[in-house]
């Protein structure tokens, strides 16, 4: 598991066109561990269910 700061920099050298190989070299970490982390990024957040709705009318 990387740390926010290594998943920063991961993201910033993505983002300036570094390719994975030479991010993971210069990081010591695994190509797969570093795909994973630009995938997450790239992924959409899931859309969060709307509330429920409530009504005023009285139940008695």
């Amino acid at each position: 598991m990387a740390s926010a700061r290594i998943v920063d920099i991961i993201h910033r050298w993505h983002k300036a066109g570094y390719d994975t190989a030479t991010t993971a070299r210069l990081l010591k970490m695994d190509k797969r561990e570093v795909q994973d982390i630009i995938d997450a990024e790239t992924r959409p957040a899931p859309n969060k269910p709307a509330p429920p709705e409530f009504s005023d009318v009285p139940l008695f």
